[in-house]
Formats: structure tokens, sequence, C-alpha cells
């Protein structure tokens, strides 16, 4: 890719300042949730250093996301309220009481047994209920976190720094901002993409040309003179036509014809 291309690439992910640059981990959770991985990135990345640093340690500090709610408590009152109606039961079978009708220990028992079910079944649906907020909470951690040993994007973002684009990327974050983060990362690896795009579009103009039969494609001294961008990437799959002269022992292939061995 030319350098211009490079440039207009990585232009198009500059840092996008906001007005929200104050908010906490919860409240940028909660920002980033509806969106794509991508596009919370981009929201991220208009963040100083010094800001993305706290919310980094606020994600090691409460991995998961902390609950507020008074149903966070249910399950502990559902076990509690479990244990007392045993212990109901339990007496009720010791030492039983001679009443007409149901004994009060039975009913009592009766009655914690099904307030800890209540109290079980409310926990469950809140947890189910909270998991798009636990999601969010991660994602936004991951983000702002710094590719560390213990990042799970580190070997990935290693692979994508190959890309002399992501990794041009890479260098100017370094350099303007601070650390590299798992957000950077997101972004390195789209551009890696965009690039890689557009030398195959690059490649698939030069088969193109190769296959219409033009004649300064065909030419060994015009393939010399092309410009770069018409070699084919190192991705690219190099296919190697017979010329219709089988005859002739030449072999045609992109841009250049060879005698056949």
């Amino acid at each position: 890719m030319p350098d211009e291309d490079s440039l207009n690439v990585h232009a198009g992910y500059r840092h996008s300042r906001t007005p929200t640059a104050k908010m906490g981990l919860a409240q940028w959770a909660q920002r980033v949730a509806g969106l794509p991985d991508l596009a919370a990135s981009r929201e991220l990345a208009g963040l100083s250093d010094e800001q993305l640093s706290a919310l980094a340690l606020q994600f090691e500090r409460t991995p998961q996301c902390k609950r507020t709610d008074l149903l966070r408590f249910s399950f502990p009152v559902s076990a509690l309220l479990a244990l007392m109606g045993a212990g109901f039961a339990l007496a009720e079978a010791v030492a039983p009481i001679n009443a007409s009708g149901l004994s009060p220990l039975v009913v009592s028992a009766a009655a914690f047994f099904g307030a800890a079910f209540i109290a079980l079944c409310a926990g469950t649906l809140m947890q189910i209920h909270l998991v798009p907020t636990e999601a969010a909470h991660r994602k936004a951690g991951l983000l702002v976190s710094v590719l560390n040993e213990q990042h799970p994007w580190l070997y990935d973002a290693y692979v994508v720094i190959r890309n002399p684009a992501a990794l041009a990327y890479r260098e100017t974050i370094l350099r303007e901002r601070g650390p590299v983060r798992g957000m950077d990362f997101l972004l390195m690896r789209q551009i890696a993409e965009l690039q890689e795009n557009m030398e195959l579009m690059h490649n698939a103009r030069a088969v193109a040309a190769s296959v219409q039969g033009a004649s300064e494609v065909l030419d060994p001294a015009a393939a010399n003179a092309l410009p770069p961008v018409l070699h084919l990437a190192p991705s690219a799959v190099v296919a190697s036509v017979q010329s219709p002269a089988a005859g002739s022992g030449k072999v045609l292939t992109l841009g250049s014809s060879s005698e056949a061995a």
C-alpha cells in the first residue's frame, strides 16, 4: 500500500474527544453495551492515558460487575431460610407436637421452605437479567486494559502488528498516548484488514488486465515498468496460465513470460 493510502486509513481512526471522559467504568460499560467492538474502541480512544489507566485499575479491582440491587443477597437469604425451615422440620421429627390439624412446626417449616424457594427464583431471574451487563463490563475492561501477559488478546495483537499499517498505528499510539491497549488491537486489526483488502483489489485489477489480454501486461518490457501496486502481494494466490501456443514451449504468467523448463 502506498504511504498516502496508509495515512488516509490511519486518519480515519484518529481519536475523537468525547464530553464523557470523566465517566467511571460502570458508566462506560453501559455506554458501549449496545455498540460494536470497533465503535466502542473508537469511543474509548478519545480518552487520555491517565483516564484509561484509571478505568483499567477499576477493572482489575472488580473483574465482575459490582451489583447494587437488593436482590444481590437473594442467594444467601434463600439458604438461611431453607436452613431455618430444616430446623423446624427436624424439631417436628425429633419431638412431635400432639395437636389437632397440622403442627405449628410443620407449618413454620413449610413457610420457610416456600420463602427460600421464592428468594432463590428471584435471585436466579435477576442473575439472568444481568448477563448483558456482565458482558458489557468485561468488554469495557478488556478494551481499556494494557496488552500484557494476562490479556487474552496479546498473541492476536502480536500477529496483527506484522502488518505495516498496523505497525505504524502502534508506533503513533506509543509516541502520542502511551501503552497499547485492547481497543488499539481492534483498531489495528481493522486497519490491517483494510490494507489487505486494498492489496487484493489491486491484485484483482492486475489479474483482470492479464485475462483481458492487455499488451502492456503480456509484454515483459512493459511489465517491468508497471507501478508497484500491480505486483501481487505475498498473501495473494499466484496463478500461471499456459499460453495458447503450446507448441512453442512458452508459459504465460501474470506480467511476464518465460521459457518452459
